[in-house]
């Protein structure tokens, strides 16, 4: 996968929105978690299509994001094990190859923009609170359904 091109197209078309406040705590077991996150807030910006993933809303740039389609479909088709991509991943696992969980969240979130996939997470399962964001760390923010 050609990682600069697949950077430059989520960096045109895509921006990461925090659902809550700048500043979160709580606590983890032994330590106190102290969560920072130097973003706008979703209801912030408008003329993107919002997309939540969890742990953040992914606004996507859907004019933009259709005029780079075909970039970001080659993109995808060239991914290490295309066979098991096409059968679902998480944002762990893709986040593993193209180096950047964050990064894989956008990604996912553009790819459902464009109509590719649609994204699984704890919440659309009917889990909540601190059951979902627990699973949703091991992994429960998924690609599902591919299709092209």
């Amino acid at each position: 996968m050609n990682l600069k091109k697949l950077y430059e197209i989520l960096k045109e078309t895509t921006v990461e929105l925090r659902k809550g406040n700048v500043l979160e705590e709580h606590d983890s077991p032994g330590v106190k978690v102290v969560e920072i996150y130097l973003m706008p807030h979703e209801s912030e910006v408008i003329g993107v299509e919002k997309v939540d993933v969890h742990f953040m809303v992914v606004g996507v740039r859907k004019e933009l994001a259709e005029n780079r389609r075909e970039e970001f479909v080659n993109l995808v088709s060239t991914y290490p094990d295309f066979e098991r991509f096409k059968n679902g991943l998480s944002y762990i696992e893709l986040g593993g190859v193209i180096r950047d969980q964050g990064v894989a969240l956008r990604f996912m979130a553009l790819g459902k923009v464009l109509g590719m996939w649609d994204i699984i997470t704890p919440e659309r399962l009917g889990f909540s609170g601190e059951e979902a964001h627990t699973i949703a760390g091991r992994g429960l923010v998924m690609i599902a359904g591919y299709k092209l």
